[in-house]
Order: C-alpha cells, then structure tokens, then sequence
C-alpha cells in the first residue's frame, strides 16, 4: 500500500509537472482548445475562414462600345465568405483584339461578406476596336471585421432617350432612398443596362455626394450616344465605403 501510495504521489506530480511546462493556451499554441472550431482559430480567435479564405468568383467580364474610341466594361464578382470582408479589393481590366491587348484600366474597390456586385469602369479608351475583355482581381486585403451595409433603397430606376444638342442620347433616371440613420459622404452608384438576349448595352459608375437620412436621390447616367440596343432589364446598385471613417457624418 506504501509503495501504491508513492506511485501516485509521484504520477500526480509528474502530471502536474508536465501540465505546467505546457505553454498557456492561446490562439497561437497550435493546439484545439478555449471552444476554438479548428486549430487556433474560431471561437474567441480570428474566424478559420481567415486562413483560408474563399477567392472573390468571377461570373463574367463584358465591354461595349460606349462613343467612338471608348468602351465601358463591367465584371459581375462575388465574395462567397460568410464573415470576411475587404476594404482594398484591386483589380484590372483588360481589352483585346485580333492581335493582342489594346487598352488596360486597373482599379480598386471594396466588398462586403456575401456580397455580389457590378464592378464598373467606364470610358476606356483606344484606337482599336476591342473584341474581348479580360477581368483579374491582383489583389484582395482580406480581413474579419466586417462593417454594416448601408441602408440604400433602389425606388426606381427607367431608361429614358433624350436630345441634347441635336443629338440623341440614352439616360438611366434611378431614385435611391436612404433608410438608415447616417448622413453619407459619398455613394457610389453602379449602372448596368441588358437587352433582352442578357447582353450588356451599357455600364456605368456615378458618385453622388452629401446623402441625408431619409433622402430621396435621383441619380443619372447619361451616355453620349444611343445604347446599341433596347433596355430590357437595368440593375442599379448603390454602395458606400463603410470601411472608411469619413464617409459617415454622425448625427449630432
């Protein structure tokens, strides 16, 4: 029984022993601990999806001829990650014909989580006549804090034709409402106009500014020029930078 006795005495302190030399838990010890999902990360340490996170997919990139040597091209992307935002998404466009690349437009935005969007650059110019548009994202600053979106209402939007010295031109006339309480510095308005095969006719960005809460905001893409086909379907998504400070004026 004595010799039982010091065995455990002796298990308990080598137990005890190896229990203190092992590092405290935290969310960088390699190990599933503290209600954590996978190895050092979820539950009270960065989501798991932060270490590996889903690329942006790319459902397709189009150009059309916006006036004489210009094109406007549009990607319609996705951010499939349930808790990741980004704050610098950047990206190119690319156009081409027959013989190689005659224009490039490279850009930045942002995204939030489970967020899909028209990505719009307008006015592209080049001496050539491009036939294809190549669409990459170079470079996503991926992170976990994530900010609200903003409470933009799309009332209304139509595509009107109206002449402006003696020349025709197309409009798309949107009327966006500010439902949430914050006075918005800047919005961001992405146009993008479809006949009824689905091809695009027409892509834009515009930019208002001082959005008011409670406001109604009419908004208006002109085009030069007739779009190169009827408007069947027109898809107008507002978008404030929540990511930086100073797009939002507080109330008092």
């Amino acid at each position: 029984m004595a010799l039982l006795a010091a065995l455990l005495v002796i298990g308990g302190f080598g137990f005890w022993a190896v229990v203190r030399s092992l590092p405290e838990a935290s969310c960088f010890d390699g190990r599933r601990n503290r209600g954590e999902v996978g190895i050092d990360c979820g539950g009270p340490c960065a989501p798991c999806e932060l270490a590996n996170p889903k690329p942006l997919s790319i459902f397709w990139a189009r150009s059309v001829r916006a006036s004489g040597e210009a094109y406007d091209a549009v990607a319609l992307v996705e951010n499939t990650n349930d808790v990741l935002s980004s704050a610098a998404v950047e990206y190119e466009f690319t156009l081409l014909d027959k013989f190689g690349v005659i224009g490039r437009r490279p850009g930045t935005t942002f995204i939030y989580p489970q967020e899909r969007l028209y990505i719009v650059e307008p006015n592209i110019r080049t001496s050539r006549e491009a036939l294809q548009v190549e669409f990459a994202v170079r470079k996503v600053a991926w992170q976990a804090a994530g900010a609200p979106r903003p409470s933009l209402v799309v009332e209304r939007r139509a595509h009107v034709v109206r002449e402006e010295n003696g020349k025709m031109q197309s409009v798309v006339e949107a009327q966006i409402l500010n439902a949430g309480p914050y006075r918005f510095r800047e919005m961001e308005v992405h146009v993008a106009v479809f006949d009824e095969a689905g091809n695009v006719i027409g892509a834009n960005r515009i930019v208002a500014e001082d959005i008011f809460p409670g406001e109604r905001r009419t908004v208006r893409s002109i085009w030069p020029e007739l779009l190169p086909g009827d408007a069947a379907r027109i898809e107008v998504h507002p978008r404030v930078n929540l990511f930086d400070p100073a797009a939002i004026v507080l109330p008092e």
